[in-house]
C-alpha cells in the first residue's frame, strides 16, 4: 500500500474579500488545507461555512486582523499552523486596506499608518517568519498581489498607492534573497475585477461588467499546485500570459 500523501497547507490574508475567498474555495475543493484569514469575522465565516465539511481540505478560521499584526502574534499563527495542519506550503497575501481617492495630505495620520500596516508592514513581516517553515516544503511559494503601477503610482491613491510601489520591491528583493533556498516569491497583478475596492474607485462601472475573482484564483491556485508554471518574478494574468 503507498503511503498517504500529505496535504498541502496555504495561509491566504483577505480571506473574506474577492479574490481572497475565491481562491480559498479553489484550494480546499483541490484538495489544500487553507487557513483562512481576515479581519471581517462575519464575511470569514461565511466563507469558512460554505467550504467546511465539504470535499477536499480543510478551512480553519481564522480572525486574524493585520493592523495589529506583531511577532508575537504572527509566531502564534505559525506555530499553530505547524502544530495542526504539519507544515506550510504557500502563502498567499490577498489583504488590502483602501478607504477612497483622496489627497495624501487629508489622510489623518492614523490612517496613514494603519494603511501601510495592513498594506505593506505586516506582508513583510509575515513573509519573513514564515519563510522558516516555507523552506522545509518541497515546494514553497509566497505571492503578493500587485497593482498596474502606472495606474495606482498617481494622485489621489494614498497609503495604497505607495504601498503597493514598495510592494514590489520587496518581491524583486525576497524573490532574489530566496531562490537558493527553494522558496519562490511572485507578485502577480490579477488585472480589472469585481471588488469592493473597484467600486469605490470606478464608481461609474457596472460590477456585472466585470470579470469575476474565480478567472484569477484558478490561475493562482493552479501555480500553487504545481500545474502552471510561472518563471517570472513579476507576473500579469490579463495583459499578458503567465511565465
Amino acid at each position: 500500500m503507498e503511503p498517504a500523501v500529505k496535504s498541502k497547507t496555504a495561509i491566504v490574508t483577505g480571506a473574506a474579500g474577492s479574490l481572497g475567498s475565491a481562491l480559498s474555495g479553489q484550494l480546499v475543493r483541490s484538495g489544500w488545507n487553507v487557513v483562512l484569514l481576515d479581519n471581517n469575522r462575519k464575511g470569514l465565516e461565511e466563507v469558512y461555512d460554505q467550504l467546511a465539511g465539504g470535499e477536499g481540505g480543510e478551512a480553519v478560521l481564522n480572525p486574524f486582523d493585520l493592523a495589529g499584526a506583531n511577532p508575537e502574534l504572527i509566531e502564534n499563527l505559525l506555530a499553530a499552523v505547524e502544530s495542526e495542519l504539519g507544515g506550510l506550503d504557500a502563502l498567499v497575501h490577498c489583504a488590502a486596506r483602501f478607504q477612497n481617492l483622496a489627497p495624501s495630505e487629508t489622510i489623518p495620520p492614523d490612517e496613514w499608518l494603519e494603511g501601510m500596516q495592513v498594506n505593506l508592514n505586516a506582508p513583510w513581516l509575515l513573509s519573513g517568519m514564515a519563510l522558516p517553515l516555507l523552506r522545509q516544503s518541497e515546494s514553497g511559494k509566497i505571492v503578493f498581489l500587485l497593482e498596474d503601477l502606472e495606474k495606482v503610482g498617481g494622485s489621489l491613491w494614498g497609503y495604497y498607492g505607495v504601498a503597493k510601489h514598495a510592494l514590489r520591491a520587496l518581491v524583486g528583493q525576497l524573490a532574489t534573497e530566496c531562490r537558493s533556498s527553494g522558496v519562490a516569491v511572485k507578485g502577480i497583478d490579477p488585472g480589472p475585477m469585481r471588488s469592493p475596492i473597484r467600486t469605490r474607485v470606478y464608481y461609474s462601472e457596472n460590477p456585472a461588467d466585470m470579470p469575476s475573482a474565480e478567472t484569477a484564483a484558478l490561475r493562482i491556485s493552479a501555480y500553487l499546485s504545481g500545474e502552471e508554471a510561472w518563471e517570472k518574478d513579476f507576473i500579469s494574468l490579463w495583459k499578458a500570459e503567465a511565465g
